[in-house]
């Protein structure tokens, strides 16, 4: 298994703390973080949207409705057994439209053996499979097994572990979580090194609301837009909201803020009183 590449870890926490430094730095400058990432190369960008699990037919159900709400791009939760997850996938498949890219993510649930059961019975369908395995070995020995395109997520922390997908692995794409990896500083380099590797690169974190959104949409917004494979805003899974829910998602798009640094009016009261304060 793959570490952490500093000993002491805490990159979630990091991240927060990384993310307000880009932010004071953007309204010191008076520049969006996007400009400050490299410029904004595309001013709108697409989304993914999580298929519920249920029934063959719900899930079907559901792509179809939210396709023609403008959605094209669709994850689906797998790593269990593996032939209800080929049944999964293929019932989200067949209510996609051409074009859409639908992303099944084990979320590294699957050993070897099951993860390569259930590539077997959808290597028709043109499906990306995401983290197959924990470990990015055994993810290598899955990609040897199948035709299917990989994306890393969990076992790359690093660079040298991007590398390794690329090589040994054969990954098309990485999955750049701002909180795994520390904030927009190491993720940039990430999808930068990504983008140096001619590989795809989705842009997000684990969970979220307003600002996590915002600094996300700024690290896509400077992305190149054909190594943007798809990002989601979380702001719109959840029902608080502290920037008056901004960035907001539009027809299955989303932009980045255009104001300095992350380009949401953040309400402070939400949070109460500071947990410390500092002389000045």
């Amino acid at each position: 298994m793959t570490l952490c590449p500093e000993p002491w870890g805490q990159n979630a926490p990091k991240s927060a703390v990384d993310i307000a430094c880009w932010d004071l730095l953007g309204q010191q400058a008076g520049l969006p973080i996007a400009a400050l990432l490299g410029g904004v190369l595309q001013e709108d960008f697409p989304l993914y949207e999580a298929v519920p699990l249920g029934s063959a037919e719900s899930m079907s159900d559901f792509v179809a409705r939210r396709a023609g709400a403008g959605i094209g791009h669709f994850q689906v939760k797998v790593g269990n057994d593996p032939v209800d997850d080929a049944r999964r996938i293929r019932s989200v498949m067949e209510g996609a439209a051409p074009g859409t890219t639908v992303i099944a993510d084990a979320n590294g649930g699957w050993n070897v053996p099951d993860a390569a059961m259930a590539m077997r019975r959808v290597e028709d369908l043109y499906v990306f499979i995401e983290q197959p395995c924990r470990d990015l070995d055994d993810c290598a020995l899955v990609s040897s097994l199948g035709p299917l395109p990989l994306i890393l997520d969990e076992s790359v922390v690093g660079p040298a572990d991007l590398v390794r997908a690329k090589y040994d692995a054969k990954a098309g794409a990485v999955n750049i979580k701002l909180g795994r990896l520390g904030g927009l500083s190491s993720a940039a380099r990430m999808r930068d090194l990504a983008q140096d590797l001619a590989m795809k690169v989705t842009i997000e974190d684990a969970w979220g609301g307003d600002i996590t959104t915002a600094a996300v949409s700024h690290l896509a917004a400077s992305t190149r837009p054909e190594s943007l494979l798809t990002t989601s805003f979380f702001n719109e899974w959840t029902n608080e909201h502290v920037a008056g829910h901004e960035p907001r998602a539009r027809g299955g798009r989303g932009s980045a803020p255009n104001l300095p640094g992350l380009g949401i009016s953040v309400d402070a009261d939400y949070f109460g009183g500071p947990l410390m304060s500092f002389p000045a």
